[in-house]
């Protein structure tokens, strides 16, 4: 049975995601297999693939390093922390047989692919974190290509739980061209933080967790506590200085192997624009704030963005470089939940010697 894609209903006017249909993700891919896949996932950013319960944890390692877009060295794991089978607090933790997949949700697992007694617990939402690309807030280099998203048989939320997503693609067709141009000479200066290459805690500068509107696309402060809303917002506020030392990307990419620009942003940790070229301020936190909210507002829109509604056996893989994503709001999952997720590091262009040459 041939490999084929099709639009996804829900969004096929205003997004250009696809369903595949013919394979087994469980079963090993031919090579023939492979180059299609790559070939849709490059042409529609975001591919869902249903019924495929019978995947192994080895099965999604294995597609996410199907395609060379992993770092073969098996650095940056993207998770949270080395692997454990004892109690964690809050937040997710890794398999410990397969450190690559990430577990995700708001359920206690005990033996459970090795990890025991762990609460877990969902840290991030539309509301306090929104839409944003892996890696870009908190890595320098080796940013991931593909993140994939799994739904395991036997754990179905009756409501909510969905992950939005919206093409970055369309999202530069959507602006101005004015702004397309302005953007084209910008990168982001993002906040300090500690990552994989440097974990001091001393790099954490914001406190807590962005607090975002519009659609997701404005922040306009940081939560008092993420849980909350009554809370209300920290008294902080994000300073140039911030941004010393954090990642810095550009604003619009262009794919080396489609050569379509795409919006590249997490606006939830940017600080303020800076030239591409001589690396001087152009905007301000206030202005970077307006600019990114405006460039991302057209394709935000709950009319506009695909919304992901899980069920058993799905398998998602998105391009980070494509397209945007965000989960939806914690408070809005009804039942259990549980999700597996592998986003490999790229290998890294400026790392030498256990230093970048260059932030």
């Amino acid at each position: 049975m041939p490999i084929t894609f099709s639009a996804i209903p829900a969004c096929a006017e205003t997004q250009p995601f696809a369903q595949c249909h013919g394979v087994d993700l469980s079963q090993d891919l031919s090579p023939h297999d492979i180059e299609t896949i790559r070939d849709g996932l490059l042409k529609h950013g975001v591919l869902v693939f249903r019924d495929q319960g019978a995947m192994t944890p080895r099965d999604e390692v294995a597609f996410n390093q199907a395609f060379g877009w992993h770092d073969p060295k098996g650095a940056h794991l993207f998770g949270f922390g080395a692997p454990t089978t004892e109690h964690r607090v809050s937040g997710g933790a890794q398999l410990p047989e397969w450190p690559e997949v990430s577990v995700l949700g708001n359920v206690k697992l005990d033996d459970y692919h090795g990890i025991r007694n762990t609460q877990l617990k969902p840290v991030l939402g539309f509301t306090n974190a929104a839409w944003h690309a892996d890696g870009l807030h908190d890595m320098f280099d080796g940013l991931p290509e593909m993140t994939t998203m799994f739904n395991p048989v036997g754990w179905q939320t009756q409501g909510g739980g969905a992950t939005y997503f919206t093409s970055g693609v369309r999202a530069v067709e959507r602006m101005d061209s004015d702004l397309v141009r302005e953007l084209s000479r910008c990168s982001v200066a993002y906040a300090r933080c500690p990552n994989d290459d440097e974990p001091d805690e001393a790099r954490r500068v914001v406190p807590s967790a962005s607090w975002m509107v519009e659609e997701g696309t404005r922040r306009i402060g940081f939560a008092a506590d993420s849980d909350d809303v009554a809370a209300g917002l920290r008294d902080f506020a994000l300073r140039l200085e911030h941004a010393y030392d954090g990642g810095r990307h550009r604003c619009i990419r262009v794919h080396p192997i489609t050569g379509e620009a795409s919006l590249y942003i997490t606006p939830g940790r940017s600080v303020y624009l800076v030239d591409v070229e001589t690396g001087a301020m152009r905007h301000d936190v206030d202005e970077t704030i307006d600019l990114l909210a405006r460039a991302l507002r057209p394709s935000a829109g709950r009319e506009i963005r695909y919304e992901h509604q899980w069920r058993e056996g799905d398998f998602v893989a998105w391009l980070n470089t494509l397209v945007l994503h965000s989960a939806s709001d914690a408070s809005e999952i009804d039942g259990p939940r549980l999700m597996h997720r592998v986003r490999l590091s790229t290998p890294k262009t400026r790392w030498v010697d256990g230093r970048y040459l260059s932030l």
